[in-house]
């Protein structure tokens, strides 16, 4: 796979251009994206004028420490949420003042924890959320169809592939918002 991966590269290029014709700056939260998209974004040319920073919130300690989730955040969590996904975007925006942050949590696999909701059926299920200024609050849940079992790149193959994905919903969720304001004047 090339690094970063062409399609995410692709979307990197497209935020960064929009973010520094806007003047406005970005913030990222990634759980089981790992650090991915900020990768993609740092190795856009010219990133620093719109770049704020990211926390990579693998385990749920780093989100106590870095994002004001509580014990009680802890104790009801059964996998990702829109929810979810939004307050940590919201908390990692305040602390990095950007105009918008996007954060996701996902399962990238090859299993799925036992402690998820029946709903999050297996590796490939991803919640996103965008918080910016003005109020915007958007979430979104994103499944990436996943190969049987004996196909090339099953399971912990497909581990990679998922996270690139939910990285490019991430960026596709941004560049959604940013069309949207201009095509409202704002």
């Amino acid at each position: 796979m090339a690094f970063p991966p062409p399609r995410l590269l692709e979307l990197a290029e497209q935020v960064v251009t929009r973010l520094r014709a806007r003047k406005e700056t970005l913030s990222l939260v990634e759980t089981a994206a790992g650090g991915l998209v900020s990768s993609a974004i740092l190795s856009v040319p010219g990133t620093s004028g719109v770049f704020a920073g990211s926390v990579v919130a693998y385990q749920l300690g780093a989100r106590e420490r870095w994002l004001g989730w509580t014990d009680d955040d802890t104790a009801s969590y059964d996998g990702p949420t829109e929810a979810i996904c939004l307050k940590l975007a919201s908390s990692c925006r305040s602390q990095l003042s950007s105009t918008y942050c996007v954060a996701e949590s996902g399962c990238a696999g090859p299993g799925r924890p036992d402690k998820y909701r029946a709903e999050v059926d297996g590796p490939g299920y991803c919640a996103l959320g965008l918080v910016g200024e003005g109020g915007t609050s958007k979430g979104r849940t994103v499944r990436v169809p996943q190969r049987r079992g004996g196909e090339e790149g099953a399971g912990a193959g497909a581990r990679a592939e998922n996270m690139v994905k939910f990285g490019e919903a991430m960026l596709e969720l941004l560049l959604e918002e940013l069309e949207h304001r201009d095509l409202d004047g704002r």
